[in-house]
């Protein structure tokens, strides 16, 4: 390696298991300062000559490694601890994620002088943990995380600082260590504790009540001039049992504090404080007017004028404002009685690679959706969103509320929900094959898809489709119409099972046959019943339409738009009922299909349904009930009645209403939301 003898920064961090080798003893002879490799492939044994040639660097070559990062490897057996101890100049050593064992000799960062992080973490390390109490050490190490190893003889919490932990050190974790023992009574008299700047203290079988009061009082109380003031504690997977706080410091506190997964959290009611130290979601039920009136009088003479003091405080109402927004959401969802799982940020982002453009799936206006990996390695779409408006957050909080609890196998299935900030996060179950839009109309389309898409797999697909809105509209506790079925919102696995997706305009109604009236439309041009466009008319029957556009789609292999076509025949629906009118209905059948005799028969009875769900009047198309018997060939089908020619001219009526619509049957609503909500479902479709 004699060309990169003037090296000596050297990072190889994939994320990735490209270097399934040991670890090359040739890095020894650089004269590196930092050399950082975690997240690699690399296995075997840490070579004992790589710290002792290092040190020999130091004085022969004039490099002092000041970093050594080897977490994330496949690195196991014992870690040469005494070898690395004579590592004078190291500030950084991370070697977690490991494979390690043995024990960690108590005394062997005596000579490290210069260390400021030690990560041990996630190894399997046994016997007791070593000490920091050494004087030269006490004045500089600042992160240590020894979390999720095997360690015995521990002292319990309440000794860890007073015995072996040095004052200096800022950002301790200690989380999955056996601990055990109780909460300080008075954090006030713990000053120890209050001098750091995070502690996460995770699953580390502590009990107790939790005195918060008592830390804000403690912290107030702490001399002017110290350097490290505690602003995270994190106690998650304990056993706390209750809370002390003031209710009025909730939005102001300026440490944030971790509960969750506490019996604490688990009990009822869910009040502010549970809402605060369990979810994050710090602020006052109803925050005094008159105390924010104060403050608005009062400033201004204090500040003079100052420009940049009335910079912080608009940002401070803005956040503030944020805040409240995310607390009233998050009090909706519990007074809704919301059940589906809520996942912390923190585990969405280590799902998705802290949401990385390779594992992005699609990009919508309100969010993206992301392909992410769970803990225990199941695999979830994430769909994020971003609270722009209040009606954003109102379809997140439909979505989550219609679907957290239907279970059906043509339905794609909630696992989740996260709020963070102003940003939204729903976990879906991951359906990787593709959307039913880009299987039928993807430029590009080679002749092994079209083979996939042979006349069994349409079918199989109709039925699906069928089969999961008969449950939507019957079958489920809560009668649901979804007014946005269309190709894209159709999910295929690998066996071609279809999955309806995207209920962000999904609506609940009592009286699912007669329906309602609305002047608010949705749904997406080309697929929407005309009665819901020119009247508002909302019922079971048009997601009824919607179906039948859909499957004459899937039959013919075009869009219910076809600009090859003449006249009213631009349209699909209007081409379909005309050629049933003519008995010609099977010149919709995609001239791609190859078909048996037997198979043709279905093809016809298909588009006969297809035909009978795209009659204009309402009254006329069947249930989807009816649906799904006919197209699991019920002998009682009856063949689809001649629909009724339209009284008017769909041309002439386009040319009057052009505005509001492409098509004349189908138009979108005259309200904004149709349409941005069709952007924002198409996020979906890459799943």
């Amino acid at each position: 390696m004699h060309q990169f003898r003037a090296l000596y920064r050297l990072k190889l961090a994939t994320s990735a298991d490209w270097f399934l080798c040991e670890l090359p003893k040739e890095l020894i002879s650089l004269p590196l300062n930092v050399l950082d490799l975690h997240d690699n492939g690399f296995n075997g044994t840490i070579p004992v000559e790589f710290a002792l040639l290092s040190v020999i660097n130091a004085y022969s070559t004039g490099g002092n490694l000041l970093t050594l990062d080897l977490s994330g490897n496949k690195f196991q057996d014992d870690f040469p601890f005494q070898a690395y101890g004579q590592m004078l100049s190291i500030q950084e050593l991370k070697i977690a994620r490991n494979s390690f064992t043995g024990t960690v000799p108590s005394n062997f960062v005596v000579n490290m002088t210069q260390l400021l992080t030690l990560d041990l973490s996630g190894n399997r390390f046994t016997g007791p943990p070593p000490k920091f109490n050494y004087t030269d050490v006490k004045s500089t190490l600042y992160n240590l995380n020894l979390s999720h190893n095997r360690f015995s003889e521990l002292p319990e919490l309440s000794q860890i600082f007073k015995t072996w932990l040095p004052q200096n050190v800022g950002v301790l974790d200690l989380s999955g260590l056996n601990l055990g023992g109780v909460l300080p009574a008075n954090w006030s008299s713990t000053p120890e504790l209050l001098e750091r700047v995070e502690l996460h203290l995770n699953n580390i079988s502590v009990s107790g009540v939790l005195d918060v009061k008592s830390i804000v009082s403690g912290i107030k109380n702490l001399p002017k001039n110290s350097s490290r003031i505690l602003h995270v504690l994190s106690l998650m997977n304990n056993n706390i049992s209750n809370v002390i706080f003031d209710e009025p410091f909730l939005s102001s506190m300026d440490i944030t504090i971790f509960l969750a997964d506490n019996p604490y959290c688990s009990t009822q009611p869910y009040d502010d404080g549970r809402r605060c130290f369990c979810q994050q979601i710090c602020a006052k039920s109803n925050p005094s007017k008159q105390n924010i009136n104060y403050k608005a009088i009062i400033i201004p003479p204090v500040i003079g004028g100052v420009i940049l003091i009335a910079v912080i405080i608009y940002l401070g109402i803005i956040i503030h404002r944020n805040k409240k927004d995310m607390y009233m959401l998050v009090k909706r969802f519990e007074e809704s009685g919301v059940r589906a799982k809520r996942f912390e940020h923190s585990e969405l982002r280590a799902a998705t690679k802290n949401f990385s453009e390779e594992n992005k799936l699609g990009q919508g206006a309100y969010g993206a959706v992301y392909k992410g990996t769970l803990t225990n390695d199941t695999q979830v779409a994430v769909k994020q969103l971003f609270m722009k408006t209040q009606q954003a957050s109102e379809d997140f909080l439909n979505e989550v509320l219609l679907i957290t609890n239907l279970q059906h196998r043509n339905l794609v299935a909630l696992k989740g929900y996260c709020l963070h900030e102003k940003e939204m996060l729903l976990v879906y179950e991951l359906v990787d094959f593709c959307d039913l839009d880009k299987l039928l109309f993807q430029d590009g389309r080679s002749e092994n898809k079209w083979q996939v898409m042979s006349w069994p797999a349409r079918k199989r697909i109709c039925q699906g489709i069928a089969h999961g809105l008969y449950y939507l509209h019957a079958s489920s506790q809560t009668k649901i119409i979804h007014r946005d079925i269309k190709a894209s919102n159709i999910l295929l696995d690998k066996d071609l099972n279809a999955k309806i997706a995207d209920f962000g305009l999904a609506r609940p109604i009592e009286d699912i046959s007669s329906g309602i009236i609305t002047q608010q439309r949705a749904g997406t041009p080309g697929y929407t019943a005309p009665e819901y466009v020119l009247y508002g008319q909302l019922s079971e029957k048009a997601d009824v339409y919607s179906f039948g556009v859909l499957i004459l789609e899937v039959v013919s292999g075009v869009r219910n738009k076809d600009p090859a076509q003449a006249g009213d025949d631009v349209y699909l629906p209007i081409r379909a009922l005309r050629l049933h009118k003519e008995d010609r209905l099977k010149e919709l059948m995609d001239p791609r299909l190859r078909v048996s005799t037997s198979e043709e028969m279905e093809v016809l009875r298909v588009l006969e349904t297809a035909v009978m769900c795209v009659d204009q009047s309402p009254e006329r198309r069947p249930t989807m009930f009816r649906v799904v018997a006919m197209l699991a060939e019920d002998p009682d089908f009856d063949a689809a009645p001649v629909a009724t020619a339209p009284s008017f001219s769909w041309s002439d009526y386009q040319v009057r209403h052009d505005y509001r619509a492409e098509s004349p049957l189908l138009r979108p609503s005259s309200s904004s939301r149709g349409t941005n909500a069709t952007v924002e479902l198409s996020s979906l479709n890459a799943w």
